[in-house]
């Protein structure tokens, strides 16, 4: 039960197949998040605006990204992640996460699940309750079952992605789905029932994985971009996440931006999230 590593390639292709538009342009994959908008699909790549280009329609939305160090930087990249994670120990969490997570060991354990009817049979209900539990938005035609085993064949047909299953008395719970790309372990997907979450089911998850991490020599494991809503954004951080200050470059329609300000609030919170310095203990580490 661990990773195999993956290429950027590899998962661009794992992205595309999961509805993401994405685009190779010299050398860099790019996501566009949406409409008009953009940025690398890996968050770690840096782009040099003096060598490589970027997708059209851009310059109608905007884009952001890393910048190499040598790079003058008009921004900054804010990325959740946990570090240093070779010296991670159950020891070394504070009091009351110690407690959450014993709670949570004493109740779940965790497998790799490998056999797609497994996911589809047992997974299905935990992610519909996790839906309407969460009222996510994204990918809502996953709801119906017929849906959902489509989406279960692309992560199977890719062995390399890590599907790891939650049980509580024997049952699936919960499912946490993660890949190992270049030096980062990246976070992709985690659902759970209602019932786990008397057991801090999250908890459990984190310390299992950074405990599977401390066994490999991977630097980060990304948890994430920034929301801009502090209660999400706060949950990881007591969590002992860190938010990761990548110099950056942000080019923004300036109509665009007066619009997304006015009209859509949570889209103009989350940019201001992503680029702005916040009051968390950051890394603050230059671009290689």
């Amino acid at each position: 039960m661990n990773w195999e590593p993956i290429t950027i390639d590899e998962f661009a292709e794992y992205s595309r197949a999961n509805g993401m538009k994405v685009e190779l342009i010299d050398g860099v994959w790019w996501a566009q998040v949406r409409p008009f908008f953009f940025r690398p699909l890996f968050p770690f790549s840096e782009v040099d605006p003096s060598v490589n280009r970027y997708p059209r329609g851009s310059c109608i939305g905007g884009i952001i990204h890393a910048v190499p160090s040598r790079v003058s930087a008009n921004s900054q990249i804010n990325l959740l992640v946990y570090d240093e994670l070779q010296s991670y120990s159950f020891e070394k969490l504070n009091e009351k996460q110690r407690w959450l997570t014993k709670k949570g060991l004493k109740n779940f354990e965790v497998r790799q699940v490998t056999d797609i009817m497994e996911f589809v049979e047992g997974a299905y209900e935990p992610y519909v309750e996790f839906y309407h539990r969460t009222r996510h938005s994204y990918k809502k035609e996953r709801l119906i079952k017929n849906q959902f085993y489509s989406w279960a064949k692309i992560l199977f047909e890719n062995p390399k992605v890590l599907i790891l299953g939650v049980f509580y008395q024997e049952k699936l719970c919960a499912i946490d789905i993660s890949l190992y790309i270049e030096d980062v372990i990246y976070d992709d997907i985690f659902f759970s029932n209602n019932e786990s979450q008397k057991f801090k089911i999250t908890d459990f998850i984190l310390h299992t994985k950074r405990e599977m991490a401390a066994m490999t020599n991977a630097k980060f494991i990304f948890r994430g971009l920034p929301t801009g809503k502090p209660s999400l954004d706060e949950s990881k951080i007591i969590r002992g996440c860190k938010i990761l200050q990548l110099p950056g470059n942000c080019r923004i329609n300036p109509l665009v931006l007066q619009g997304a300000k006015l009209f859509m609030k949570e889209s103009y919170n989350k940019l201001i999230g992503l680029t702005e310095t916040p009051a968390a203990a950051c890394i603050r580490e230059p671009a290689s």
